[in-house]
Formats: structure tokens, C-alpha cells, sequence
């Protein structure tokens, strides 16, 4: 059974190690900061999923662009009654962020969870997938690539970030754009890579959560278009694994989003 996930909007790896966007340089600050507030509903082992997914997550974002001595990012998170197993899982996205000249940086976000289905994919060991999934659309991915935030898509509504698609290049050296997704219904269409409708590809940032997701080097490269600076220094066997996320150097591209169901 896929589940499926929905982007809504914004409210208020390794193929080879020369390909992996180095940015970082001697005035790097390296202070990227995820803070997980739990506020209900979760808990103690679920608690520790989402410390695990924060700690990931940190260990690829390493800091900001241009010296930036950056923010941080605060996720409140929870677990609440919605509508029982199934149905809608829960809503996560930023809701609020930090607007230079350069790029929109998300400092705030939410990451809700209905407590039946935060059970059901504990007990089914997708619980990590999922939310470190929903936390890269906090942090900004898909979320925060439209024309008024980072400008990273075409007329058409494909990514055109430049350090995602050099990735992407390297499986598809003809590319002009990673394709995203435009199917799926309102939530998944423009949040995530494109994949076939139900799923199919492994890759974790597509519209539906395929069994052992992995990352490819193209979601790792689309947060430099973010602003952030990416760890010049990991490797495959360095990598935080509590779960069965892989990382991945070849593979299809795919995002996440804010509001999301279960197929």
C-alpha cells in the first residue's frame, strides 16, 4: 500500500564525490540548526524518529550561503486525533521564513501527524522515511521554489535549480530541467520530482513513498539551490541509516509535501 503525499502551500549520493556541490570555503559558518519543539501527542520512541530524522538532515546541511550567520530552523511538532487510520496523515510545511535578496530561507515550520497513523507506520517501519521526507519540504524543498520565493522552476513548472540539475545531468546529460511532478491532484502536483502516478520509483522525494526509498545526489544538490552549504565531506558509509533509507548516486527524482494521504 502507497502513501501518497500531498504539497500544499506555504503559509506565513554519490556518484561520483566531484559532483557534490562544495560551497563551503574558509568564511563558511557552520551553524545550520534544526530545533524540534514536540508539543503533544507523540510518543517517547516516536519522539526519538524525529530526533533521528533532525540529525540526517543536519548532517547534509551544513550552514548558508554568502557567510550567512543563519537562523535556524524551529519545527513544532505533534501528534493529534484527525480522522483515524488512513485517510489524512498530517500536514507539515514552513510557516514562516527569512527573505534576503539572495534567497528565502524557511526559519519555522509545523510537522502534525493523525496519532493513529503516527502508530501504523511506526509499527510498519516507515515512520522515518515519512518524516524526513515532510521535514526536507520544511526545510524548503518543493516548498519554496516558486517565482516569488527562490525561482527555481521553468514556465512549465520544472526544476531548473543549477546545482539539482547538474546532479540530474550526470543520468540524463541532454536534461534541460528534472522533471516535476504535475499529476496526482491538488498537493502532489508541483511539490515533488515527477514518477508515475501510484509510485514506482524508489527515490523518497516523489509524490508516493515506494518500499526502501532512497536519495538520490540531485535531492542532496536542489538544498544548495536553497542557499544552504552541503557537507563536503560525508560519503555512503558516514551517512546516519536508523532506518532502511539508502543513499542513492543514480535514481530517479522526486519531492514532498505539506499535506499528505494514504493511497
Amino acid at each position: 500500500m502507497n502513501i501518497k503525499f500531498i504539497y500544499a502551500a506555504l503559509t506565513g549520493l554519490i556518484l561520483s564525490a566531484s559532483c557534490l556541490v562544495n560551497v563551503a570555503n574558509a568564511g563558511v559558518i557552520y551553524d545550520f540548526d534544526i530545533r524540534v519543539n514536540f508539543d503533544g501527542g507523540l510518543t517517547s520512541s516516536q519522539q526519538d524518529i524525529f530526533s533521528e530524522a533532525e540529525d540526517f538532515w543536519e548532517f547534509f546541511i551544513v550552514g548558508y550561503r554568502d557567510e550567512l550567520v543563519g537562523p535556524g530552523l524551529d519545527i513544532s511538532a505533534s501528534g493529534q486525533d484527525i480522522d483515524g487510520v488512513g485517510g489524512i496523515l498530517g500536514q507539515a510545511g514552513p510557516t514562516w521564513g527569512l527573505f534576503l535578496p539572495s534567497y528565502v530561507y524557511a526559519t519555522a515550520g509545523i510537522m502534525e501527524f493523525d496519532s493513529a497513523d503516527l502508530s501504523y507506520m511506526e509499527t510498519a517501519g516507515t515512520l522515518f522515511d515519512v518524516i524526513v521526507h515532510e521535514m526536507a519540504h520544511v526545510i524548503g524543498f518543493g516548498t519554496l521554489w516558486g517565482e516569488t520565493l527562490n525561482n527555481l522552476l521553468d514556465s512549465s513548472g520544472n526544476y531548473v535549480g543549477l546545482y539539482g540539475l547538474e546532479a540530474y545531468q550526470l543520468i540524463n546529460p541532454e536534461a534541460t530541467f528534472i522533471p516535476v511532478e504535475q499529476g496526482g491532484g491538488p498537493g502532489t502536483a508541483g511539490g515533488h520530482w515527477d514518477e508515475p502516478d501510484g509510485g514506482g520509483f524508489s527515490e523518497l522525494m516523489t509524490g508516493w513513498l515506494d518500499p526502501n526509498p532512497t536519495i538520490s545526489l540531485a535531492t542532496i544538490n536542489s538544498f544548495a539551490d536553497l542557499g544552504y552549504v552541503i557537507n563536503p565531506n560525508f560519503s555512503v558509509e558516514q551517512v546516519p541509516e536508523p532506518s532502511t533509507l539508502a543513499i542513492f548516486a543514480l535514481g530517479i527524482m522526486g519531492l514532498f509535501s505539506r499535506r499528505f494521504k494514504k493511497q
